[in-house]
Formats: structure tokens, sequence, C-alpha cells
């Protein structure tokens, strides 16, 4: 139709409804009571004076959480369960079916059916009630585009009211919408926003909700089924009522596509002897109720959105934002990498056992990617299961003492001053340090002793290190002092979260004698926080923010890049990083690069299975607190860092049963995945760092 017969078409429409308006339309609607008040004449010009032009709002659609390879649904976001398709991307008989279901002259009118008001007029009159209203499909989208647009409840009630004014806006709307949108767009979007039941905002989330099929997969049985819905969505929703009802109303449709040559009578009564072959899929609303297998990484994922100022000013606008927007994230968990992660895990402790809890994170170096999150704990709200975020801490939560695994923030604050790894000092069997505390041997003086009296000796910071010599390191931190180790922590990627340690952290920047423990690892800390602080010694000195995304995109499917995007800083120089992670190779057997003993005379690395087991250059360090209470190990290469623990999450004064536990989790993990990435070396420390 060109331009000039098109805007002919919309006058004449414009004109014939507004005489229409004022008789017709309000008799058809309200017989009883719409005149009241309402002359033909006043409709009319109400009817002209309203604006033709409709802002169609996006209606709320649900956001999927997918793994990184882009399939693997993790969980959905909505209020509404809601996904928008294209008209392509929906069965033709499904279109069909919904024309026949509510509006047969679809394809005939220009956004309202005057055959059918009049037909209605006409009825209602004879009964005397409102029993046919005889809007269009175009009239139904733009009362519910009305609706989603509603700002606030006046402007909703507007929208919904059961009054002749409402019919005279919709008509208006109707009208020109129709020059605005052609047939194919129309029947599409009545389509995404009509509510089927059962959970089903849309023809995609109904398809689901039923059938457990995209839309483009629905058979004319279901299609008719589906169609005959949208009337009373909650009258023949069949999984929550008689199906009778549905079976009723799928006929009527049949019927109905028949009358419009859809389908044959043979198809129709074909159809009409079967049962609905309902296949109802349950959402995976939330984290709670997604994939198991990923809880733990979800609700850190849901955590890390509602703390980002760019999804919302507030933590209640970021969490509606995500429920309504449509967004399909794609996530940074690898599914062969978490499978590994929980395998091991499995094999390592039961979920059965409820006393001790042991898991492994895995992170990314250079990009803070979180690839895999693994415990023994069933995620959920259920009995038995738990959403306390036992591998990413919160306050409430703040994790598990980390033990020597701290030993590397206080070598780090060495280099930094320029104390190479060769530095030697001799370590004894206890050593009385000026910090305060209680000792036997030392009265008011914190004085701590090496697990093993091998290690005495001459040390050097590699020795001391691969040998976890914590006399050694208490002598270090006396010289770098606490401030600075907690420094170097802190700069890496250590989140203090227990109230105790940050009043010990506070207390550190004022006194040089505050939280001598520091360097043996007394604070409370996450698997994820360990995992990543050691990824900046991985990365070169490189932190990067922990981030659980590789893309996403907007409901348009626009790429919001910058969300995505690793947020990194330089923590360290490269060299310093260098030189520690030379270090740590120590501990798991392997040898320096430089050629500095990684154990003194009699003394031994204290995970060397790790170097044994991974063919290709890695590096690692063990931990422990007093008495056994948590036991770690985080082994890493330069392109991934895991990181174990071993703890009883609710009695931190409870010894583990096993020490080697965290050893053995991260080693097998790092068998399983390492052979998937690259194999990259480490680069050698210089002779000034390593040597002075």
């Amino acid at each position: 139709m060109t331009k000039t017969r098109r805007s002919r078409h919309l006058i004449a429409s414009l004109v014939l409804c507004g005489l229409l308006a004022g008789v017709v339309l309000a008799a058809a609607a309200f017989p009883a009571a719409g005149f009241t008040g309402l002359t033909a004449k006043s409709a009319s010009d109400s009817f002209s004076d309203l604006p033709a032009d409709l802002e169609l709002p996006p209606a709320p659609q649900a956001s999927t959480l997918y793994a990184s390879d882009g399939r693997t649904e993790i969980a959905e976001f909505y209020d509404e369960n809601r996904r928008n398709v294209s008209l392509d991307q929906i069965a033709p008989v499904m279109r069909q079916a919904m024309v026949a279901a509510e509006d047969n002259r679809f394809y005939e009118h220009r956004g309202v059916d005057l055959k059918g008001i009049v037909r209605a007029f006409v009825n209602n009159q004879k009964q005397g009630s409102s029993t046919q209203g005889a809007s269009t499909l175009t009239q139904q989208y733009v009362r519910a585009s009305l609706r989603y647009g509603a700002k606030t409840p006046a402007e909703e009630r507007l929208a919904t009211e059961d009054t002749a004014g409402r019919k005279l806006r919709e008509i208006r709307y109707a009208i020109a919408l129709e020059h605005e949108l052609d047939k194919d767009q129309i029947l599409a979007n009545y389509l995404n926003i009509t509510y089927f039941g059962n959970g089903g905002y849309g023809i995609y989330a109904a398809s689901q909700a039923y059938f457990s099929k995209p839309p483009s997969e629905l058979t004319l049985a279901e299609a008719a089924m589906i169609a005959g819905l949208a009337q009373n969505p909650t009258q023949y929703n069949p999984v929550e009522n008689d199906h009778r009802f549905a079976i009723d109303r799928r006929d009527y449709v049949l019927n109905q596509m028949v009358k419009l040559k859809y389908v044959t009578r043979a198809q129709a009564d074909a159809v009409s002897v079967s049962d609905l072959g309902l296949q109802p899929k349950s959402s995976a609303q939330s984290c709670e109720n997604g994939d198991t297998a990923y809880g733990f990484f979800c609700g850190w994922f849901l955590d890390w959105w509602k703390s980002n100022p760019a999804f919302g000013p507030t933590t209640a606008e970021r969490v509606d934002n995500l429920r309504k927007g449509g967004y399909s994230i794609v996530s940074s968990l690898d599914v062969g990498m978490q499978k590994a992660a929980q395998q091991q895990v499995d094999a390592a402790l039961d979920t059965a056992d409820k006393r001790f809890a042991t898991g492994v994170v895995l992170v990314e170096p250079g990009t803070g990617r979180v690839k895999a999150m693994a415990v023994n704990r069933a995620f959920g709200i259920g009995a038995g299961q738990t959403v306390v975020p036992l591998l990413s801490g919160s306050s409430m939560s703040p994790g598990y003492q980390a033990g020597s695994t701290f030993k590397m923030f206080t070598a780090i604050a060495a280099l930094q001053k320029g104390i190479p790894l060769g530095h030697e000092l001799f370590a004894p069997d206890r050593y009385v340090s000026k910090y305060p505390g209680e000792c036997a041997v030392g009265g008011d003086r914190y004085c701590p002793k090496n697990a093993s009296p091998k290690m005495t000796g001459e040390q050097t910071m590699s020795s001391a290190f691969g040998e976890s010599a914590n006399t050694y390191f208490i002598q270090l931190e006396e010289a770098v002092t606490v401030k600075s180790a907690i420094a170097a922590a802190e700069s890496a990627g250590v989140v203090l979260r227990g109230s105790q340690d940050v009043q010990l952290a506070r207390a550190a920047q004022r006194s040089p004698t505050a939280w001598g423990s520091f360097t043996l690892g007394t604070a409370q800390v996450s698997p994820l926080d360990m995992a990543n602080a050691y990824a900046t010694v991985a990365a070169r000195g490189t932190y990067c923010a922990p981030l659980p995304l590789t893309s996403i995109s907007d409901q348009g499917g626009k790429q919001v890049a910058s969300l995505a995007d690793p947020s990194c800083r330089q923590a360290f120089s490269p060299s310093v990083a260098d030189a520690a992670a030379d270090m740590a190779r120590c501990p798991v057997g392997q040898q320096s690069m430089v050629g500095l003993a990684c154990a003194h005379p009699g003394g031994n690395p204290t995970a060397a299975s790790v170097g044994a087991a991974i063919d290709r250059p890695v590096a690692g360090k063990t931990g422990t607190t007093d008495d056994n209470n948590a036991a770690w190990f985080i082994g890493f290469t330069p392109n991934l860092v895991a990181a174990s623990f071993l703890a009883n999450p609710d009695k931190y004064d409870d010894e583990v049963p096993d020490t080697k536990t965290p050893i053995n989790v991260t080693r097998e993990t790092l068998v399983a995945v390492l052979p998937g990435l690259p194999a990259e070396s480490f680069t050698a420390p210089t002779n000034a760092l390593a040597f002075g």
C-alpha cells in the first residue's frame, strides 16, 4: 500500500471509528452503564483529541545465566518468566492458532474490526450484558503495552479499567499502531507479551511450561491448546485445573482453524481425539532452583551483581534490573573444569559429611575470571542444603584461617623492599618475637615454633617457603613490618571480612607490634580471595577483580561489553611477582629457575607430590593453622590457579581429619584440567631479587 493510500485509509478509519465510538463502542462494551455521561458527540470529540503515538515499552524479560559454553543453563532470574523470540522462531501453526483463537479477521482489518464491533453491539443489546468486547489482537497488544508502560498504580488502572474511555484509547492507538508495524510484527509482539498461565509469560516460556520445547517445534495439537489459554490462562491451565477445560478450548480453536482453512477437518478431528500430551518443565528461577552443580558459583554471581553499581544505584534496583532486563549472560564457569573439581572434592570428602567442608576454586590469572567453584555441600534452601557462601565469603561468613599460605604476602613485602630470595636468617625451632603474646619460654611475647625441628638452621626465603619455616617468616615480618605485609595481601586481592581481623589490621597501621601472627595466616579469608591473590602472582603482579562473566548482552542482543571486561591493575612489579612465583616452586618440589636451594640440609618440601604429578611448571603453597583447625593448598601455573581448603565452617576450633586433603584435591584437579590449557613457563627472577 502506498503512503498516500495508507494516509487515506487512516483518515477514513479515524472518521468512521469516531462516529462509531459514541454509540456502537460504548454499547458494545457497556450496554448498561456505558452510556452514562457519554453522548455520541462527546465520545467522538474525546476520540479525536486522544494522542495517536503509542510508546511501546519492553515487557519484562527473564535474564539467563549460562556457563562459558553459552549453552549450559545455570539459572534464570525473573519476575515474569518471559523470553522474546522472533516470528521465524515460532511454528507457523502456532501463529495460525493464535489468530484463529482471538481474531479471525486479523489480516483483514487495520487495527479495529468494525464488523466485530457491530456484531458485539447487536449481541450485547440482545442479551443485555457485555459478553462480547470485539477487541482485536492489535487492541489486546495495545492494552498490554499500556499496562506494562504504566509508571504508577493510577496509570495501571487507567490501562486496564473496564470503561468506554479505555476502549476509545485502545482503538485510537491500535489504528495508529497498524500504520507503524506490519501484521507479522504485531503478531510477534502479541505472542511475546501475552500470559498463557503456568508461569508462561510469552510464547517461549509457555512452550517450555507445558511441553518443554521451543515454540518453533510446537505441533498442531500443542499450538491449539496454548492459543486457547490466552482468553483465560487461569481457568484453562491444564497443569493446575481439570484437563477438560483446556481440551474444550483447544477443540474450539481447532474448529476456528478449520473455518479459516488453516487445517482440514480431518486434521482437526485427529487432534480432537488425542490427549494434551503435557510435558511441563519447571523453571530454574534464581540460584536455589537452578542446576545444583553450579549453585555456589551462581550464588556468588548474584552477590557480585547486587554489589555492582553498573547495574543500578541501589541493591533493589540492581535485582530488579536483572529480573526484568532480559540479559543473556555467559559466565566464566567452565563446565569441564567444574565437573573435574567437583569429582575431586567428592572423592576427598563426601557430601554426607556435615561436619567438615572441603572445596576448591579455580581462577584464571590476568582476567580474574572464575572457572570453577566446587564444595562438598548442596546449594539451596531445602533440608540438608545451604546458601552460605562457603567459597566466596561474606561479612557473616568471612572464611577460614589460611595458615602458612599468608607467608606469600610477607615475602612480597620483603621483595618490594629489595630483600632477595637468597636472604639468610637462622630459623630456630622456636622464636621469641617482639610481638606481644603468651609463651612458656617467652613470657609476654609471641613465640611461634616450626612444625618440625628439622627446619632449624640457616634458611633463605626460598628454602623457608619450601619447608614452611614459621620462625624464618616471623623474623622477616619483623623486618618488613606487619603493616607492609597486610598492604601486600590486600593489594594482591585478599579481603579481610572478619570484624576482629579488621580491627587488628587497623591496629597494625598504628603500632609496629600489632598482629604479629599475620604472616602465619590467622586471618579468615575465602578460597576465592586466596585463589585470586595467588593469581596476581601468577599474572606477574597484575591484579584482576574476581569476575563471573565472559559476555553479557541485553534483550535486543546488543553486547554490553564493558560489564564483562576484566578490571585489572598492577598490584606490584612484574619482577617482584616473578621472584615470588619462583619461590613458590619450592613447596611443590620443583627447583628454582636461578639455582636457589628449595630446602636447607635435612629439610623437605611440603607438597612434593604436586610437582611430581604435573609435567609442566607449577608452584604452590600449603597452609595449616595451630591445632590443625584448617588446612589449605593453593597450586598455580601461569594460566590457572586452584585454591583448596578443609575446615569445619561451623566450629573453627575443630581439628581437621587430614591436612593433606587440600593438596590432594588441588593436585588431582589440576592434573585433570591442565591438559586443556597450553603449557606456559614462569619468568625467572632478576639477579637483584634472587641474590641481592
